[in-house]
């Protein structure tokens, strides 16, 4: 692609050249008519002098200059030629009173005839005389233009280098950076048409600062999260290959599945937090039925629910559509389920909901389990944060899960006690079907 520089200098150079031509081309036709109006009067002078008084002894115009090259005849009252001059073609008479344009030899001329005193005067020049006289004058006036003209294109260059100079600068400034400098650029120096770039460099920066900020973050509060099970699978290991009796090694081999049991739950949750922290494509968007995506978690955790005597189901089934990613949804729904099962008491009961309200459309899980407290709700999408007070195990990233996930599809997430100051209910609020989710 063509350099702003490249296509500044090429415009204006081409503008100013497109000018001076525009400028010459005026110039020269407007003196060849000049020329002409002068050259005719010229003719006509000529033929009113008396034609007697010109002859071979008493002389003629001379024709050292080319705008005086003409071609004097004169004819007698019996059509004979009694004059003619010297040195110049022989023209036919044309016998015509005024002025005309004629073709002899591949030569066109301007005649003017008249008679006077018994006499048929012609007198003729070309038109090539004309025309070099308009050219060389055309140039004598042109020429300080043209001067003018390279002297513009100088300064136009100086200028447009000049102008373009912040421009450089911005770039050397954002070359010489190293992928870890990622403060913002001054705006001090730099003119008002670059500050909306300046301005916009910065956001991305900062937004690159806050991703890398997060990043390191995450891979330092997973590395200390992944310490403390992997010590603890070790340990486990060594009790059961230190058990002396059978009943002792059952017992160590069973704990060692549960805390392998949990390696794994965080493992998964942690590669699938990695996984929903990159934006949406606008190809991942389907129509997905929230009332069909609610049944499908019923049947997936249909078993567990069993196993701990919790009652899971849907409440009033309906079709909800809406635009999102299935997989995402489906992560975020088995989360919510999966908090939900593993936070209520055996014996509880888990409903799922799903509705459009207002023109939105909700998803919403409702448990009757402990809860968890006003002040503690805010943190609860923060990365492993477990609220203290709870027997089940978890590595506390499933919400930070499901806040992701809901961010991507610009929902919105509500915390509120189920019911009779017990169990949690997560509600999530999509965006009005005249809104798209952010890619």
């Amino acid at each position: 692609m063509t350099s702003i520089r490249h296509r500044l200098l090429l415009g204006l150079l081409g503008a100013t050249l497109l000018c001076v031509l525009g400028a010459g081309a005026s110039l020269y036709f407007s003196l060849l008519e000049e020329t002409n109006e002068i050259g005719d009067l010229q003719l006509r002078q000529l033929a009113v002098a008396v034609p007697g008084e010109f002859s071979p002894d008493t002389g003629r115009p001379s024709p050292q200059d080319p705008e005086e090259a003409f071609v004097l005849q004169s004819w007698d009252v019996r059509g004979a030629l009694v004059y003619a001059t010297a040195g110049q073609p022989q023209l036919p008479r044309y016998a015509l009173d005024g002025y005309t344009r004629v073709k002899v030899n591949g030569l066109r001329w301007r005649l003017y005839g008249e008679t006077r005193r018994g006499r048929y005067v012609q007198v003729a020049q070309t038109m090539n005389v004309r025309r070099h006289l308009a050219l060389s004058m055309a140039w004598r006036a042109g020429s300080p233009l043209l001067a003018f003209a390279l002297m513009l294109a100088l300064v136009i260059v100086v200028v447009v280098r000049r102008a373009l100079q912040p421009l450089d600068r911005l770039a050397d400034s954002v070359a010489g950076r190293s992928p870890d400098a990622l403060t913002p650029l001054p705006m001090q120096q730099m003119p008002p048409e670059l500050r909306p770039v300046v301005l916009a460099l910065n956001g991305l920066m900062r937004k690159f600062d806050e991703a890398i900020t997060a990043q390191r973050t995450f891979v330092a509060d997973a590395a200390h999260e992944l310490r403390s099970p992997l010590t603890a699978l070790k340990l486990q290991l060594q009790v059961a290959e230190r058990a002396t009796s059978d009943a002792a090694r059952s017992v160590a081999l069973k704990k060692l599945h549960d805390r392998l049991d949990r390696s794994t739950h965080l493992v998964r949750q942690l590669l699938s937090l990695a996984r929903h922290e990159a934006a949406l494509a606008p190809g991942q968007l389907r129509t997905v039925d929230l009332g069909q995506l609610l049944a499908g978690a019923v049947a997936d955790h249909g078993a567990l629910a069993d196993s701990r005597e919790i009652d899971l189901g849907v409440v009033a089934p309906a079709q909800v559509l809406v635009e999102a990613d299935p997989d995402g949804l489906q992560v975020l729904l088995n989360n919510l389920v999966d908090n939900a099962l593993r936070y209520t008491q055996p014996g509880g009961t888990v409903d799922l909901e799903a509705a459009r309200i207002g023109g939105r459309a909700m998803l919403r899980v409702r448990d009757n389990g402990p809860g968890v407290s006003e002040e503690h709700r805010a943190r609860l999408f923060d990365r492993f944060y477990r609220p203290d007070g709870h027997d089940a195990w978890g590595c506390g990233l499933g919400l930070s899960i499901v806040r992701n996930i809901a961010d991507h599809h610009q929902a919105s997430i509500e915390l509120a006690e189920s019911g009779e100051g017990r169990g949690l209910c997560v509600t999530v609020w999509f965006a009005p079907l005249s809104h798209h989710v952010r890619s």
